[in-house]
């Protein structure tokens, strides 16, 4: 028998194992937490269950699952933890902890107005392939503290929430996949026809203008060919940005590091001054390019960054960091402009769709904006063919 389940009465182990089918089963990480929840409650009889989600850098709280609070009384009590005090000592020593009165420990910093009174605690880690994800949380176990017993039972079903998320991530992370490189073949094929039949049949109709301009340069109608012509230019511009947008052909064709530099080159005509490093091996240094998901989200961010800060953030300047050090690439695209809340609803701004692009290639994604400007940091794997 586990090591773990030494101790555990046979329908507390019967549960157990009931459970963890079920979370691993499902995949909507959301449905997998509020099941945990309520099985944590049922098996220590503790009257309040909650799952802290770690942000990126592991140092505070980005997510505050509960259940056994209902929604008024959430109200009442206002924003969730951050993750100080007890629960920060859980955050920095992440091992299973057991308190009889969580309010006598030197950590404790109370509760707020209005929270419902609490003494037993018992919080355990979640932890997902060797990382610690997020900790669980036990609060007022009607039959009196916490015992050695249900730690056994917390801890399992900590390994089967993770277990569980783990797996949830995956079949997401799939489908974020597919859809992600659906929408770059349909980028490419746009941009291939628009290229190969749009914009060769405009310039091809310049050309017979042109020829009938000069054949005609003392007619009255040369005025409105001139326009005409005009027109036609500042279209094959704004299409060739178009297609450039949709899918660079620099990118396909040279690298990631032309592609950026083609990027820049393009906005800077809209007023904005921009300061492009790139420090990435050689080639012939490291053997291969880049992947070309790699190559295509090293772009994607550059450029969403770049346009959010231009259309929304009306900024003036701005600085592109490409960096390659020890197998990783680092992101970091800083600007002036007037910035915005990363926490708001949707995330805003493309957000969701950088924040999926990093995830999938298991990298980490970090915001911070002011009204001095917005710094987007990146770091991912540089993985190669």
């Amino acid at each position: 028998m586990d090591e773990g389940t030494v101790g555990l009465d046979g329908s507390r182990l019967a549960r157990l194992i009931e459970v963890g089918r079920g979370l691993v089963t499902e995949t909507d990480p959301e449905e997998v937490i509020t099941d945990a929840l309520e099985a944590a409650r049922e098996l220590t009889g503790a009257r309040y269950a909650a799952l802290g989600v770690l942000d990126s850098r592991r140092s505070e709280l980005e997510q505050f699952l509960t259940r056994g609070i209902d929604e008024s009384l959430r109200e009442t009590i206002g924003h969730p933890p951050h993750g100080l005090g007890v629960l920060g000592l859980l955050i920095e020593e992440p091992e299973p902890l057991i308190l009889d009165d969580v309010s006598l420990h030197p950590r404790s910093q109370g509760f707020p107005p209005g929270h419902p009174p609490m003494k037993s605690f018992l919080g355990v880690p979640v932890k997902i392939r060797g990382e610690v994800w997020g900790n669980l949380y036990l609060t007022e176990k009607e039959s009196g503290p916490f015992d050695e017993t249900d730690i056994r039972s917390v801890v399992i079903l900590a390994e089967w929430i993770a277990i569980a998320i783990d797996n949830a991530r995956l079949a997401a992370a799939e489908r974020v996949r597919l859809t992600i490189e659906a929408a770059e073949q349909e980028r490419g094929r746009w941009a291939r026809e628009l290229h190969d039949e749009t914009l060769q049949n405009l310039a091809g109709l310049r050309v017979l203008l042109s020829g009938t301009r000069r054949r005609t340069a003392m007619s009255p109608v040369s005025p409105i060919l001139d326009q005409a012509i005009e027109r036609i230019d500042e279209t094959i511009v704004e299409l060739r940005r178009l297609i450039s947008d949709l899918r660079p052909a620099a990118l396909d064709e040279l690298g990631v590091e032309a592609a950026l530099a083609s990027l820049v080159e393009r906005l800077s005509a809209n007023g904005i001054d921009i300061d492009l490093y790139v420090e990435l091996l050689p080639e012939d240094e490291a053997g291969s390019r880049y992947e070309p998901q790699l190559e295509d989200t090293i772009y994607r961010l550059v450029q969403e960054s770049l346009n959010n800060a231009i259309r929304h953030g009306h900024a003036v300047r701005a600085i592109v960091e490409v960096i390659e050090e020890e197998s990783e690439i680092r992101i970091r695209v800083t600007d002036d402009g007037s910035g915005f809340d990363p926490n708001r609803s949707g995330g805003g701004f493309g957000l969701v769709g950088m924040r999926e692009r990093v995830s999938l290639s298991r990298g980490r994604f970090d915001v911070r904006s002011g009204d001095e400007g917005t710094t987007i940091t990146a770091t991912l794997p540089a993985r190669r063919p």
